[in-house]
């Protein structure tokens, strides 16, 4: 029933649009609603990238940075309780990882002797910061072995006279020493120092860990040194690996694998295939049980 006081108004004829305007007005509406849709998505939406099947997919962490070569290395035996080494092959450090050296300078070439004594002693004492918290957890002597220069061949020192490029005394608390030639090799290479300071710093952790008192222990024999150099050489490896100062890449890699080849190579340093193995090795080191060329056979350590 109609409502009595409704009024009721007169009908306005409707007006009609061309059918073609319409359909045209609609798909604009359309494809401004998709595209305003889209770039909201895209807005919104973390960068992503491909996947296996043709999709999308968020990257994973760290992705797009450089990575070591791939290889596979053999893994390192078990301790043998009935081996004259046993009381190196299993110490405190076997189950850490390489230290991160942290707040290093930039390694770089030197021109003079007062340069490369200053960046040396700045190495030493980062690479000493760096592991110092760690030696201090396993109740090791914290206080950093002295720097010595010479300008020789060889050096004095609580261990006697000795000759090298440079080396590591570990009695009296330990010090250390370095010589001319490796100043000359520091004038031509960018990573010598940080190289020889972690070689060094690597002898001063073996004796710290109670490996150079089992070394001077045994029978004096060419393949023992060679172990402790060889394990100094792939500790030096993985610190350089993990020096935030460095920023690891291809050139770097190049550059140290280089060095490696033109290396001392001897009785007691190792050969040139056995300072390549240990040399590379320990870039890809996970833990310093790594780099223990005391549990492997003579052979490995030639």
């Amino acid at each position: 029933m109609r409502d009595p006081a409704r009024r009721v108004r007169p009908r306005r004829a409707k007006r009609r649009f061309p059918r073609g305007l319409v359909l045209g007005a609609a798909a604009i509406l359309l494809v401004a609603v998709l595209s305003f849709g889209l770039i909201g998505h895209r807005l919104l939406s973390p960068p992503q990238g491909p996947t296996h099947d043709g999709g999308v997919a968020a990257p994973e962490p760290g992705a797009g940075e450089w990575e070591l070569p791939e290889r596979r290395w053999e893994e390192i035996p078990e301790p043998d309780p009935s081996s004259p080494f046993h009381e190196a092959q299993v110490t405190p450090l076997d189950a850490l990882p390489p230290v991160t050296l942290e707040r290093c300078a930039q390694p770089q070439t030197v021109d003079s002797v007062t340069a490369w004594e200053s960046a040396v002693r700045d190495q030493w004492y980062c690479v000493h910061r760096s592991w110092a918290p760690i030696l201090q957890r396993l109740g090791w002597p914290t206080a950093a072995p002295r720097v010595h220069f010479f300008s020789g061949e060889g050096d004095d020192s609580e261990c006697g006279y000795l000759e090298a490029p440079a080396f590591y005394c570990s009695a009296g608390g330990g010090s250390v020493h370095f010589g001319a030639r490796h100043f000359d090799m520091a004038r031509t290479w960018d990573l010598s120092i940080n190289e020889m300071v972690n070689h060094e710093y690597g002898h001063h952790l073996q004796s710290l860990a109670g490996i150079t008192r089992a070394k001077t222990a045994m029978a004096d024999a060419p393949s023992t040194e060679r172990r402790a150099e060889l394990q100094a050489t792939c500790w030096s490896a993985a610190m350089t690996r993990h020096n935030e100062a460095i920023g690891f890449g291809q050139e770097q890699y190049d550059s140290w694998v280089a060095r490696l080849e033109t290396m001392r190579a001897d009785g007691v340093h190792g050969s040139r295939e056995s300072l390549l193995y240990w040399g590379t090795r320990g870039l890809y080191a996970a833990t310093m049980n790594d780099c223990n060329t005391w549990a492997v056979a003579e052979g490995e350590v030639a």
